[in-house]
């Protein structure tokens, strides 16, 4: 329980941190709250000076200035409460801005095994939803909060200036206001972590679903899953319900101790008037009427700003727990940077696993020369993409070394290391955009001239012009536009507009058909050119000309050397090969 609250205090005061980088706004919030409580506790004073001082005296003078001046003080209230709405909302966009992209670009260093294990549809729910409840912090929130303890601590000192034995039966209730407070704030906390729970299992379910939407289709589970929805969605709304339920038995409450109150002032105070005993006026009770709704008032404010408060704040210690996480791989100091890499790489007793029951490399050491053409093969499983992911550094070795160019992975800088590596996968990714900001990626240095020069060299220049906007053609969502193979070609054009040193084909050939397999062995031949090249395929018979095979079997290596050496061993390869020739 101890750690939970501090988590939350945590969370609050990292948020509250970045708020500070707005600190005039945040000053004249503060300022402007002060104001407005000032001026809402004085405004029964002066109806209990008008009363008592003029009304009873017949004074019409004075009446007159008085009310002047509380319908001017209402008038100013008004305007501050829209400049204290307009600034409050300024600064919560402001500090939403800021947690955006500190939130993104967080994600963008993340290790590749935090997003195996995060369903994406929850980390929207967190970039998204999440975030917005931030605004609800600060807006019906924190602020307000704030705000409300003033004009409660204005209000009670106001009230002593007026009557103090009325002021003290007044002040007996503000003990039963917190207890029942801070019970409903306990139940109403739990409510809100399982709307939280419930909405993200929800949004996952909902974008797992529609993307794998023609797999339910064709194997007819539109019934299946639409119960699965069914019954998130029930869930979600019985917690909802819940919220709703709790928050309508707690206003009441507040509503009848209101109600009790002013009762007991008006019988106190009538008593002492009627009684003629004590100094109790009727403006003083008129006033007190005013005191005790507008004390009530942000005492129910504040109960159900808590509340919001509570329901925010498992949003944000969902947010910082991502901004706090430690999931990125490590930048150290002093780090090495290569200005161009050869491409020399050695595996030296390489462990892996992604969890640990399950090894995926074991004791893998091996050798790639500068600018040679290196296949790695195996069946499905073992360890051949795992190996192309290590050089990437997406995850991190477990035990054993890797070496590329004479330095150990770790002392070479994340992001140097990836410049001079590039990547192409059988389905690779293309973004909603046009073919040559798909090509560029925002590099204002490549010029269209040089993309249609190299894509004439490559061979798909006729390819990409024959689309109805040709370049500019937009691939739309993960390039549902283009085939497989169409994407693969765009994605060759790509690497070769980015200077790389070691190019990596993840099963770059398959599923193709001749025409296409064709353009794309003519691309990958331009690409390989004095390049060190690391091949996975299954297509073993386009492995005659690489200059080394590496085999793997469930993380071991079983067999290395040349093709031709490989099938005078008749071990392993050649069985592998003799099977692909059959399909």
């Amino acid at each position: 329980m101890k750690k939970n609250f501090n988590k939350k205090e945590y969370s609050l005061k990292q948020l509250i941190l970045i708020s500070l980088d707005y600190k005039i706004t945040l000053i004249s919030i503060i300022f402007i709250s002060i104001l407005i409580s000032f001026i809402s506790a004085y405004r029964p004073k002066l109806i209990q000076k008008a009363i008592d001082v003029h009304i009873l005296y017949k004074d019409f003078l004075g009446l007159k200035n008085i009310l002047i001046l509380i319908i001017m003080l209402l008038f100013l209230e008004s305007i501050f409460h829209f400049i204290l709405l307009y600034m409050s909302n300024v600064l919560a966009q402001n500090v939403i801005e800021k947690i955006r992209v500190l939130l993104f670009e967080k994600l963008l260093h993340f290790k590749n095994s935090f997003f195996n294990k995060t369903p994406i549809g929850k980390l929207i729910s967190y970039s998204v939803s999440d975030v917005e409840t931030i605004a609800v912090i600060f807006n019906d929130g924190i602020l307000l909060v704030s705000g409300d303890i003033l004009r409660i601590i204005m209000i009670i000192i106001m009230m002593f200036t007026v009557h103090k034995k009325l002021s003290f039966i007044v002040s007996l209730t503000i003990p039963f206001m917190y207890i029942i407070t801070r019970f409903f704030q306990k139940i109403l906390k739990k409510t809100f972590q399982e709307e939280r729970i419930q909405t993200s299992r929800l949004n996952s379910f909902l974008q797992e679903n529609i993307i794998g939407m023609s797999i339910i289709q064709l194997f007819h589970k539109e019934k299946e899953e639409y119960l699965k929805f069914k019954s998130i969605n029930q869930k979600l709304m019985d917690a909802h319900f819940k919220t709703i339920f709790y928050f309508s038995i707690f206003f009441p409450i507040i509503e009848i101790i209101s109600a009790f109150t002013i009762s007991i002032v008006i019988f106190y105070g009538g008593f002492h008037t009627i009684e003629k005993i004590g100094n109790v006026k009727p403006g003083q009770i008129i006033a007190f009427i005013f005191f005790i709704y507008l004390l009530f008032r942000p005492m129910r404010q504040i109960a159900d700003r808590f509340n919001i408060i509570q329901r925010g704040i498992v949003g944000i210690e969902r947010i910082f727990s991502i901004l706090n996480s430690k999931e990125f791989i490590p930048i150290n100091k002093g780090i090495f940077r290569f200005e161009k890499l050869k491409g020399h790489i050695v595996f030296n007793n390489v462990h892996f696993y992604y969890t640990k029951n399950e090894i995926v490399l074991n004791d893998i050491s091996f050798e790639i020369q500068p600018g040679e053409k290196f296949a790695i093969v195996g069946a499905t499983g073992s360890g051949k993409s795992t190996i192309t992911h290590l050089i990437s550094r997406l995850y991190e070795i477990k035990k054993g070394n890797i070496w590329i160019d004479g330095r150990t992975i770790q002392d070479i800088e994340v992001k140097n290391l990836r410049s001079h590596i590039r990547v192409i996968t059988q389905d690779p990714f293309l973004f909603n955009d046009s073919i040559v900001n798909n090509i560029t990626l925002g590099d204002p240095s490549i010029s269209i001239v040089k993309i249609e020069n190299m894509a004439k060299k490559i061979g798909i220049h006729d390819f990409i012009t024959s689309l109805p906007y040709g370049y500019k053609s937009i691939v739309k969502e993960r390039g549902g536009l283009l085939s497989i193979g169409e994407k693969q070609l765009i994605s060759f054009l790509r690497i070769q507009m980015h200077p790389y040193s070691v190019l990596i084909l993840d099963e770059a050939t398959a599923s193709l058909n001749k025409e296409l397999e064709k353009m794309i062995y003519h691309a990958t031949n331009i690409l390989t050119k004095n390049k060190t090249s690391i091949i996975i395929t299954h297509r073993l018979s386009t492995l005659k000309n690489v200059d080394k095979i590496l085999v793997l079997d469930k993380g071991h290596i079983v067999e290395k050397g040349p093709h031709q050496k490989l099938i005078q061993l008749n071990g392993y390869y050649a069985g592998l090969y003799r099977e692909s020739l059959k399909k």
